[in-house]
């Protein structure tokens, strides 16, 4: 934790530099008693690796990680203080510091957690939603704190559009008040490259996943938050869901940066120059669904808006992302099972089905309509070619990512308003996407259909789906709307001056779906609005990431279903 600390000073206030070229390896002469602590931790972990590799055989896999990470960290502490690897040295020495200090902070709560021998009277006082927005806020304060440090842009920027982008790297939304690309320094970069991922697997997974690692097992209240939020059922597949997590997430983003950066590399016109911080950045920008991009041209950037291959790489991994890693755990189960000759269930499990099936709907009926308008609805954007298959399947897939090949605002409003409803659709549960979540919106479609036919209960895949589950689909998507409305009206009441512009209405309500979907798609509204206003689309950005139902349990506490039911009436409604 020292070490970690020492770097982050050095590289807030005392790595000052105007450009990449100023930035020195290591700054201070501090460097020294910092290689020395690392040096004595690997020493610490080595000893301990060998201690049970003699006790009880292959230590487990957290030791053979820990080893690794101090190997490599003392490697580069050596370099650097010594000036053997040069400049390139600090920000890897800082990647290690942020996973030596993961690993003190997992064991600092695996010792508190085991000397709490008495629990809480009645429970613990936080929900798992309440806990879950703390963190949220939490993570975009202390990013806050570290963007407006002197190290972390090239030039001073603002309280508020440091809050906002660290609430949209957070929240995996993609929506920016500043140029990143001219604005933040590597340190401000990975800073929010940090946002992105921890923001997307959520911040308790992630925390839940260091103790796991440790060794601790988690308490029952604990597995049932992870099952809650990441819409799962059963605290008992908890521990597998977060290794299916962790391995999916490491296993896409690692082959993506490898593609990425294979595709770049000697690409003309592309700056060669940290490739593979662009291919890492944005493999994991990609996968998180976060939309966030350093090209100083955006996704026009040369080897982006004219190479295909790139392009299929970035929307394959935001593809990836949305699928949910419920569905990744049991396919991961059942390939498993397969290999050890162990028969599965014939059937996919219904959230499996349901999710798979309306992902594709949703983006064939979106490809479709997205072609047809961008075609027949007039346009500036049909002075640009018009149809364009491609791109109406890039933002039909990708309504929940926010990278844009071309301005969204040269289309139609009914282009524009179909798109917002693409986003406002979202994703999967348990994924990085965004949204009310497919699977939601279609159970909401299939709850309308029976009360039309008159059936009793809502079936799919030969299964009666929960009374309950209905419910809170029907919920999510009426309280989405409201908040929707409510937010855009407030944004028109505040902006007058957007308002009363030709389509600012309209502007001002994508912006809002935007914003709460947690996508990245923008009408250049966003550079126009005052610090209030971006204050009030941050909120919304947690909001969405958050989600609405879970963040309305936050204030309302649910009740047991009382036996006592009163009297039934009926009241007219034609």
């Amino acid at each position: 934790m020292l070490v970690l600390f020492v770097v982050l000073w050095e590289a807030c206030f005392e790595g000052v530099a105007n450009s990449p070229a100023e930035r020195d390896a290591f700054i201070g002469s501090s460097h020294l008693i910092l290689c020395a602590l690392v040096w004595f931790n690997s020493l610490v972990v080595l000893l301990h690796f060998c201690m049970e590799w003699v006790r009880y055989g292959v230590p487990g896999r957290f030791l053979w990680v820990q080893l690794v990470v101090g190997i490599v960290a003392s490697t580069i502490f050596y370099g650097g203080v010594w000036e053997v690897f040069g400049r390139g040295a600090f920000f890897p020495s800082l990647v290690c510091s942020f996973l030596l200090g993961g690993f003190s902070i997992g064991s600092l709560g695996a010792i508190l957690r085991a000397r709490r021998t008495s629990p809480v009277k009645g429970g613990s006082r936080w929900s798992p939603a309440m806990r879950f927005f703390t963190y949220m806020v939490v993570l975009v304060l202390l990013s806050t704190l570290l963007l407006l440090t002197p190290g972390a842009t090239y030039k001073p920027i603002s309280a508020v559009d440091a809050l906002f982008t660290c609430a949209s790297a957070t929240s995996i939304t993609g929506l920016t008040s500043v140029d990143v690309a001219s604005t933040f320094t590597p340190l401000g970069k990975l800073v929010l490259l940090l946002d992105i991922q921890v923001g997307a697997i959520g911040v308790m997974t992630f925390s839940y996943f260091v103790l796991m690692m440790v060794g601790k097992r988690l308490a029952v209240r604990d597995s049932m938050s992870v099952s809650g939020m990441l819409d799962q059922q059963g605290v008992n597949i908890v521990p597998s869901l977060l290794r299916a997590v962790f391995y999916v997430t490491l296993s896409a983003e690692v082959i993506g940066s490898v593609c990425l950066y294979y595709l770049w590399k000697g690409l003309p016109g592309f700056p060669q120059s940290d490739l593979w911080g662009y291919a890492v950045f944005h493999a994991v920008s990609a996968f998180c669904n976060a939309g966030i991009t350093i090209f100083p041209a955006g996704m026009e950037q040369v080897g982006v808006a004219d190479c295909r291959s790139v392009q299929f790489v970035m929307i394959g991994l935001v593809l990836l992302g949305t699928v949910g890693f419920g569905v990744y755990l049991e396919g991961l189960t059942r390939l498993k099972n397969r290999l050890a000759g162990i028969r599965s269930a014939k059937r996919w499990s219904t959230n499996s089905w349901l999710v798979l099936r309306v992902m594709l709907i949703v983006m064939l009926v979106g490809t479709l309509g997205l072609t047809l308008l961008s075609a027949f609805e007039p346009s500036s954007h049909q002075a640009h070619g018009g149809f364009n298959l491609w791109e109406s399947l890039w933002n039909a897939i990708g309504r929940s990512a926010g990278f844009a090949l071309t301005d969204i605002g040269d289309y139609g409003p009914v282009y524009q308003l179909f798109l917002a409803f693409l986003m406002f659709v979202g994703g999967n549960p348990a994924g990085t996407g965004g949204g009310v979540y497919a699977p939601v919106f279609a159970l909401c479609l299939l709850e309308v259909y029976r009360v039309l036919c008159g059936k009793q209960d809502v079936e799919l895949h030969n299964r009666r789906i929960a009374r309950n589950t209905v419910e809170r689909a029907m919920a999510t998507v009426v309280l989405s709307i409201f908040w929707i409305v409510f937010t855009t009206l407030l944004l028109m009441l505040l902006e007058p001056a957007i308002a009363q512009q030709p389509h600012g209405v309209v502007r001002l309500l994508f912006l809002e779906v935007s914003a709460y979907t947690t996508t990245g798609f923008e009408l250049g509204a966003l550079p126009q609005v005052s610090d209030f206003s971006k204050l009030i689309i941050s909120l919304n950005m947690l909001f969405g990431r958050v989600g609405m139902f879970t963040f309305m349990l936050i204030f309302i506490r649910q009740r047991e279903p009382s036996p006592i039911r009163l009297p039934e009436t009926r009241l007219p409604l034609t």
